[in-house]
């Protein structure tokens, strides 16, 4: 069937909108008031009176008479004149504005019909009369021109009514005083009245509002008006969008046998010997068959919105009813589906989705009658129903009845005759035959010349074919850059697809490339990305803007290698030149070809990204001489966007635009926003020739059928008569019945691979090998065709930096070394410390390199900065692996603060590491402290005694095998360095204190942190080596704060290098496994890897203060005779020794149960060892006896109970060693070496001080001895106090303690609570374990150590 086509005629014209303002009435024109005519008679008429006056005063002079008389008249006709015309001046006024104001109706009148006019031709179009739908049907421009897309696709024609306007009539206000003229005012309502309403306008509704539509009245004319509506929407939408069903009773049956011809009713789900069953039913059970389950199964009915699914189904209900019980009989009704019903008898409306229509037949003949509309709860529409007979229903279905849905044309005008539907298949144009039969391998051939980057890719109305020639001017292309610009649904996207296409499928990859860039979520080039010409995919830049700029440094990146590929292939000028010269053998380079950039939304990414114009600047600068071509696409263009781009845009192509005003903006005229909305019409401006209009190939959609094989055509002849003479001529009823029964017989089986698959009407013969293509587009079959063929593209665009590589991967060569254990032997080789730690993007130079650092030299301090759940943790456990995989466990002792969360616990089998310690362990952290501070003591020593130089020294030294302290390169790692400051602030003074002088004895200092600002800006500057992470502020950023704000979030190990280039730092595994929620694991198994390969000895390990050490076992170290040890220290867990004889006192805090008790039982028994009674001898103070029978009797002067007996002790104390005290006689010789008296050091050991001191209303019993204490150096005085911490910080102002601060008295502080404060040496309190305690001492600071223990006798 032929169609005609659509000329200028069949465009559908437009709907008129807004407003017509109506002018206010002029105010009636005010009389002339008695006022003004008394001004005017009042003079004459003295006048008169004095003529009157000088004529009687004359007597009988006659002559004088006469002349007063003729005086008299004259003034008397003066008078009426003026009146008069005051009279007539005011009519004439009123006239004339009256007049002026109904011609102003008049003009108006003429708005409002062209108005009208407009109004009924847009409606008539879109709403035409049940007579013109045969003309429709039989012409075809219009027939099943709504589809899905469109708003009116379930628009239906019901009759004709009275409707407003579509301009309204603004009726003016009037002024509160105002007096308008009367007539004027009359006239000006009545022709609002009149030409507010439009008469016999055609009425229509959407049925996607309804869920059932009752036609009411007498059978006929209910039967008639369904009849037209039906025809109506079955003509204009097609059988995608709107499907017909007929349930009616059996004796109705021949009513509706018609519908048979319409392709509507056509069943997707049952068939019949004529092919798809037809939906005209007496069954309701039937009736859900023929409908299936996509219909049946919807939800209950709601209006129709985006998410409703199609098509929308026109049910008619004819003599019959549904079963309440069925999906389709429910009172809701089903979503897409409209039930219209007739009926002779009705009730009430329930339903506000019921539109129902009474039909008032006329009384005499041709009279249609009146129809009633009625809403619920809505005031009835009044209107005149439509009709159509039976035949004019079969005619119009009829000429339906050839086409489907899915083979009907859009276009079969004769060529050369204009026709904007027009449309042909892009393998048609490129001559390639059928798609499913493309070779490349064959058909790709070289284009040269005039054909080289020139393809067609849409055709004119005429059907002329339109060509894009992307190459420059001078070589006489369109070229090389362009616009496309197109508003949504106008087919921007499937344009660029088929131009991609077509270059594809006409150049080998080794003469053109693409770079596809989609800002969107990239379904524009989506199923591309296979092809081998693709040398870049880049799409959801909008989600992911730091993307952004590594396309913009991968473009440059390709303009900088192609630059250097000429220069060092002999300096060519361009491209073009480079490529004839290789042809000819002058030089090997590699080929270059011709690069397409096509940026889908550009406009969008100047948006969000304004200085990538700079790139498109650069390539429109440079692109001619490289071979880059750009094509910019978008929905929109503002003015201005463009810059300096829009001179290097050589052609331009403008799809339907939201406005005229882009339209000119594009093309310089507005025609782009006139075009139809076809999708893929356009135009297309090269330079300053004329416009091109166009209709795109379109490519999303499924090939075209064979129109006859193309493989073993003698072999399908000769199968085709076969099968032809196989097939007996049969004649088959084409009814409304399902026609059973009558099946065709089985095809002929072929021997060659041929099928002939018969149908209702013709047959299409078909290849097995199109099977695999039977659920594909066009382009996804080029695409499949084209995969793996020919030289793949050189990639601009790497993969974005998403999955971290594990350190297998990253060392390459990693395997166990029977003396290294697993190690990396090539990176052993780079130098001492060079630790490999990720992957670097380098878009630039289109390629990644390994991210390492270097800690041999000044970078050794490293610092690893990153906001919350950057990888921080991550970041160092991988710097802990990559050592261990270069280095052993002799070379490197890695000591671990774990404040982060416990991550380095999955660590704990390494080999290399020698202590982890974590938030809850304050003692560990402690004694990792003070042993890395200890070694960098002995270390400096031994330097100096071996005479070493610096670092690099020793390990030299070291590994050659002559010296050797232990120790080879230490590492302290501090994760969490906010947490350390806050809540271990002498550890963090410590290890500030050590970090300038650290690296130089090979002690590195690594912590990890949330910000820079965490960190004085002294001890900052030691960290060279910086690991910067995704920040929380990227303002804090010191490597480049632009930069750093397009690192990623929730990307865990993504940062900066020191370059400011991207990176990503490798897991801590050596498994290859890539899943984060493993990591665990695979950091564990690694690490026993790495322990299970080492055969060497073990490094050194972090040695644990003890919690409890005999002071037996300390006696055993420290002989006999000296001064008393109490306990180890911390730093070298050496014993610690008391020096009495400089500092004769001892204060001692503690809380209950820390020891203080235990310590006073050691220090008496140690104090005894080796010492008689003559040179010691103790008193002790106990008001709780838990000292009674622990102190050596024979040492004991006296054993105190009582408070009283306390204060008597003391005062004879202090009588006896007042004898003591150096008279006058005394030489400096005696007072040096304490000769001038004899006899034992008196030892006062004062245990709960507390209890002695306060609580009673006596003075402290002790208090006799403190004038002795500043002399009890000379005097042998010792006086050892412990008490409770709790009131500490008060009863430190107590006398006897008092003092014993002014002579800077030692003190042992054992745990405690740190709400105290500062106690002793500004020293607070800390938790521990019983005996762990800290001695202060102004001369040798603050020592942690543990207390000795000595059992308590049995």
């Amino acid at each position: 069937m032929v169609q005609p086509i659509q000329d200028e005629g069949t465009t559908a014209p437009e709907l008129p909108s807004g407003q017509i303002e109506i002018q206010v009435p002029p105010d009636q024109p005010e009389a002339a008031s008695m006022g003004t005519a008394l001004m005017t008679v009042v003079p004459m008429m003295g006048s008169v009176g004095v003529m009157v006056f000088m004529a009687l005063s004359q007597g009988q002079n006659t002559r004088m008479l006469l002349m007063a008389c003729a005086m008299v008249f004259a003034m008397l006709v003066m008078v009426g004149f003026n009146i008069y015309r005051q009279v007539a001046g005011h009519s004439q006024k009123v006239d004339t504005l009256r007049r002026e104001y109904l011609a102003y109706l008049g003009e108006t009148r003429k708005t409002v019909r062209t108005v009208t006019r407009r109004q009924r031709n847009y409606v008539g179009w879109q709403l035409p009369s049940p007579d013109s739908l045969v003309l429709i049907a039989h012409e075809g421009t219009r027939l099943w021109e709504r589809n899905t897309d469109n708003e009116m696709v379930t628009h239906v024609r019901l009759g004709s009514s009275s409707q407003e306007l579509a301009m309204q009539l603004v009726e003016p206000e009037l002024p509160p005083l105002a007096k308008p003229d009367v007539v004027c005012l009359s006239a000006m309502r009545r022709f609002i009245d009149a030409h507010s309403m439009v008469e016999e306008l055609p009425l229509g509704v959407m049925l996607g509002d309804f869920s059932h539509i009752d036609v009411a009245g007498p059978a006929e004319a209910t039967q008639a008006q369904v009849r037209a509506m039906t025809m109506h929407v079955t003509t204009l939408s097609s059988p995608q969008a709107m499907r017909v069903a007929v349930f009616c009773s059996e004796k109705n049956r021949d009513e509706w046998e018609w519908v048979k011809w319409l392709p509507h009713a056509r069943s997707t789900q049952l068939s019949d010997a004529l092919g798809p069953a037809r939906m005209v039913t007496t069954d309701p059970e039937e009736l859900v068959q023929l409908l299936g389950e996509e219909i049946t199964g919807r939800g209950v009915f709601r209006a129709r919105s985006e998410t409703t699914d199609w098509p929308h189904l026109f049910l008619i209900l004819d003599g019959v009813s549904l079963p309440m019980n069925t999906s389709l009989g429910g009172i809701g009704g089903l979503e897409g589906v409209t039930v219209v019903r007739t009926m002779t008898s009705w009730g009430p409306m329930t339903s506000r989705a019921t539109l129902r229509m009474i039909l008032h037949p006329g009384a005499r003949p041709g009279d249609r009658g009146r129809m009633e509309l009625l809403l619920l709860d809505q005031e009835p529409i009044l209107a005149t129903p439509d009709a159509m007979g039976i035949p004019q229903a079969e005619a119009i279905a009829r000429r339906m009845a050839p086409w489907m849905a899915e083979d009907r044309p859009e276009a079969e005008a004769p060529m050369g005759k204009p026709d904007p539907k027009r449309s042909q298949n892009l393998m048609e144009l490129l001559g390639t035959g059928d798609v499913r039969d493309f070779d490349p391998d064959r058909q790709w051939r070289r284009r040269e010349g005039r054909d080289r980057l020139r393809v067609p890719f849409a055709v004119t109305p005429e059907g002329v074919p339109v060509v894009l020639d992307i190459k420059e001017s001078a070589q006489q292309g369109m070229g090389p850059h362009g616009l496309l610009i197109g508003a949504t649904g106008s087919g921007k996207s499937e344009v660029l697809r088929t131009l991609v296409l077509a270059m594809a499928m006409t150049h080998p990859p080794e003469q053109l490339n693409f770079v596809l860039v989609d800002f969107k979520g990239g379904a524009t080039f989506a199923g591309m990305a296979d092809l081998p010409h693709v040398s870049a995919m880049i799409s959801n830049l909008e989600s992911e803007l730091s993307l952004v700029d590594r396309m913009q440094e991968a473009l440059r990146g390709e303009m900088v290698r192609r630059q250097e590929i000429l220069r060092q292939a002999g300096n060519y000028a361009n491209v073009t030149d480079y490529e004839e010269a290789r042809r000819a053998g002058k030089h090997n380079g590699e080929p270059l070809p011709a690069l397409f950039v096509i940026l889908d939304e550009f406009s969008e990414l100047l948006s969000a990204k304004p200085d990538f114009i700079e790139v498109f600047v650069a390539i429109g600068r440079l692109g001619r001489s490289m071979q880059i071509h750009l094509l910019l696409s978008s929905q929109r263009l503002e003015e201005g966007r463009l810059h300096g781009l829009e001179s290097h845009l050589s052609y331009r192509i403008g799809l339907r635009t939201f406005s005229a005003a882009e339209s000119r903006i594009v093309l310089g005229v507005a025609d782009a926003y006139d075009l139809p909305p076809y999708p893929g019409s356009g135009y297309l401006k090269s330079g300053t020739r004329d416009m091109t209009r166009f209709r795109s190939c379109y490519v999303a959609g499924p090939p075209p059928t064979r129109a006859a094989l193309t493989a073993a055509p003698a072999a399908a002849a000769a199968a085709r008569d076969s099968a032809e003479r196989a097939r007996a001529p049969r004649v088959v009823p084409f009814s409304a019945l399902p026609v059973r029964g009558q099946a065709a017989p089985p095809p002929v089986e072929e021997e060659e691979e041929v099928v002939l698959e018969p149908a209702a009407e013709s047959a299409q013969p078909s290849l097995p090998q199109d099977a695999e293509y039977a659920e594909m587009a066009t382009m996804d079959i080029a695409v499949a065709r084209m995969a793996g063929h020919g030289t793949p593209a050189h990639q601009i665009w790497l993969p974005p930096l998403e999955v971290s590589e594990t350190f297998d991967s990253l060392l390459g060569d990693l395997g166990v070394d029977p003396k290294l254990g697993l190690v990396s032997p090539s990176w052993r080789a780079r130098g001492d410390l060079v630790v490999p730690m990720g992957i670097t993007d380098v878009p630039l130079e289109q390629r990644r390199e390994l991210y390492s650092v270097d800690l041999s030299g000044s970078g050794g301090h490293v610092a690893v900065i990153g906001g919350p759940l950057s990888g921080k943790s991550t970041a160092l456990r991988s710097l802990v692996m990559g050592l261990a995989l270069t280095r052993t466990p002799t070379e490197v002792q890695i000591y671990v603060i774990d404040l982060g969360g416990g991550t380095f616990a999955t660590m704990l089998d390494l080999p290399h590491l020698a202590g982890v310690a974590t938030r809850d362990e304050p003692d560990i952290v402690a004694r990792i402290m003070a042993e890395v501070s200890a070694l960098l003591d002995d270390r400096e020593r031994f330097f100096k005694a071996n005479r070493i130089d610096s670092i690099q020294t020793y390990r030299r030294e070291r590994a050659a095998g002559r010296i050797d302290d232990g120790y080879g390169d230490v590492f302290l790692i501090v994760d969490g360095w906010s947490t350390l400051k806050t809540d271990f602030e002498q550890v963090t003074d410590k290890l500030m204190a050590i970090a300038p002088r650290a690296l130089a004895l090979g002690v590195h200092i690594v912590v990890a942190t949330g910000r820079w600002t965490d960190m004085r800006m002294t001890i900052k500057d030691m960290f060279a080596t910086r690991i910067e992470l995704r920040l929380g502020d990227p303002t804090d950023s010191e490597i480049n704060r632009k930069i750093a704000r397009e690192v990623p979030t929730g990307r865990p190990g993504r940062g900066l290098d020191p370059k400011a280039r991207h990176m990503l730092l490798a897991t801590p595994r050596t498994d290859g496994d890539h899943d984060p929620s493993t990591l665990a694991s695979g950091v564990n198994n690694a690490c026993r890897t790495i322990a299970e390969a080492w055969t060497g000895p073990q490094g050194p390990k972090l040695r644990l203060l003890p919690t409890r050490i005999d002071l037996t076992t300390l006696q055993e170290q420290v002989p006999p005779g000296g001064d008393p040890v109490i306990g180890i220290n911390e730093a070298r867990l050496e014993p610690v020794r008391l020096d009495m004889s400089h500092d004769p006192h001892l204060l001692v805090l503690g809380d209950a149960k820390t020891g203080k008790s235990a310590f006073l039982r050691a220090l008496g028994n140690e104090l005894c060892r080796g010492h008689s009674t003559d040179e010691v001898r103790m008193v002790a103070i106990d008001l709780r006896r838990s000292l009674l029978g622990e102190l050596p009797s024979e040492h004991l002067l006296t054993y105190v109970t009582v408070r009283e007996e306390a204060a008597r002790e003391a005062n004879d104390l202090a009588n006896f060693l007042r004898a003591r005290m150096p008279g006058p006689d005394v030489t400096p010789e005696q007072l040096r070496r304490r000769s001038w008296w004899h006899g034992p050091d008196v030892y006062v050991l004062v245990d709960d001080y507390d209890l002695l001191s306060s609580g009673q209303q006596t003075a402290n019993p002790l208090l006799p001895l403190q004038p002795l204490l500043a002399q009890s150096q000379d005097l042998g005085l010792h006086l050892i106090l412990t008490r409770r911490i709790g009131g500490a910080s008060r009863a430190m102002f107590e006398p006897i303690t008092q003092t014993l601060n002014d002579l800077s008295t030692p003190g042992i502080m054992l745990p405690g609570s740190p709400d105290e404060g500062p106690l002793l040496g500004r020293q607070k309190p800390i938790p521990g374990p019983p005996g762990r305690a800290r001695l202060i001492s102004r001369d040798h600071g603050v020592q942690a150590l543990q207390l000795a223990w000595a059992p308590p006798t049995q």
